[in-house]
């Protein structure tokens, strides 16, 4: 099984973990060029079962990346979100069909191989407020002010795209919540 991207899969790959997948394709293509067969950068440096065994990890690095780019690239609703599009905003409503914000966050954190505890440690927030919010059990968060920092620095730490969009989003959400009370 394929488990979330490493932090060694991005320096494999020299790119970053925000890195796009035109980026990333691109970085796999020239690392995968780089130990070919005959290439002279490994010609002399290493032998056949070397160069296989680092092509290996190349192909493993680029499946994990690739993986959780399109995964947490997809949005809420389950379609692909443009890097410089909104997150449209929806009102809280339960029998909309559409996969809810706190279901897509705990979805990506599963995708890099992250755990509640682990998360936690990364963003210093209680694992208690970060599995709240995946399971959106609105009565036990904080603060809007203080909740609106904990979905920004959940949504960096698994690499979506547009987090401040998306805890404005989230936001509404609970306030919709909080007028159907």
């Amino acid at each position: 099984m394929i488990n979330g991207p490493k932090p060694e899969d991005y320096n494999l790959l020299a790119i970053g973990p925000d890195a796009d997948t035109e980026e990333t394709q691109r970085a796999y293509q020239r690392m995968k060029a780089l130990y070919s067969e005959g290439s002279l950068a490994t010609y002399s440096l290493m032998n056949e079962d070397e160069r296989k065994e680092i092509l290996d990890r190349i192909e493993m690095a680029y499946l994990r990346i690739s993986r959780a780019i399109s995964r947490c690239a997809t949005g809420p609703q389950g379609t692909a979100q443009e890097a410089d599009r909104s997150i449209p905003p929806v009102n809280y409503d339960g029998d909309t069909g559409q996969e809810a914000i706190g279901p897509f966050l705990k979805r990506c954190r599963e995708d890099l191989g992250m755990t509640l505890k682990e998360l936690s440690k990364r963003t210093r927030i209680r694992s208690t407020y970060l599995e709240s919010i995946e399971e959106e059990r609105f009565e036990h968060l904080p603060a809007p002010v203080y909740l609106r920092g904990f979905i920004i620095e959940f949504a960096r730490a698994v690499d979506i795209r547009n987090p401040e969009e998306l805890a404005a989003r989230y936001l509404s959400i609970l306030e919709g919540y909080k007028q159907d009370k």
